[in-house]
């Protein structure tokens, strides 16, 4: 009969974010898992076999939830230009938690990683074509809906919307409050050009969502 593990993995993945966001992946050490994730060293190779397949695991684990949290956010009612301001306020709210912010790190780390770990490369490429999917989901919204001009490029501007959300993790692990954080998202917004009466409603103010 197969022993019962004595630790929840998907536990033991949420709390190899916050290790591995705070040291990066080359920073932290076996003794530093070991004790943040509160598991024995037999218990953390029979599981997982490395230091890199935990730290694949935890990439995997945050950045599959957070796709799946845009997929759900381009289902809800609403116009493209509050879901999408509802992701990057999400995203800033994200960063401007002193706990939150460290698992997001594990993107940077990551991205970091992703030129000596081909798998790894492979997977950021496939997760950055989910999110630019939900995006051009939420832009294509608009275009019907008179909010973006008929020549927008849907597919370019999905693409642009992804690489901000990456660099806002980079932004923020330099050090950016959240004002610069916010400042930033209302420039992102801006560029989606909608329509003049959107845009004259929403500019200079225009508002981060805080949810």
């Amino acid at each position: 009969m197969a022993r019962t593990k004595a630790f929840d993995p998907n536990e033991v993945l949420l709390k190899a974010l916050g290790v591995f966001g705070s040291r990066g992946y080359e920073g932290t050490s076996l003794p530093d898992l070991l004790q943040g994730l509160g598991i024995a060293r037999q218990s953390l190779y029979d599981t997982y076999g490395t230091k890199r397949n935990l730290f694949l695991a935890a990439v995997k684990h945050y950045m599959n939830s957070k796709s799946s949290d845009l997929s759900e956010l381009a289902e809800q009612p609403g116009t493209a230009q509050e879901r999408i301001g509802a992701a990057f306020g999400s995203i800033v709210n994200v960063l401007d938690d002193p706990v939150l912010r460290q698992d997001c790190f594990i993107i940077s780390s990551a991205i970091e990683q992703a030129p000596r770990d081909a798998e790894l490369a492979a997977y950021l490429r496939d997760n950055d074509r989910e999110m630019e999917q939900a995006f051009a989901k939420l832009l294509e919204r608009g275009r019907e809906q008179g909010e973006l001009t008929a020549g927008t490029n849907i597919a370019e501007l999905a693409c642009f919307l992804t690489h901000e959300r990456n660099a806002l993790v980079l932004t923020a692990k330099l050090g950016a409050d959240r004002a610069k954080l916010e400042s930033i998202v209302r420039m992102i917004l801006s560029v989606l050009r909608f329509s003049s009466s959107n845009v004259e409603s929403a500019s200079p103010d225009m508002r981060v969502p805080n949810d």
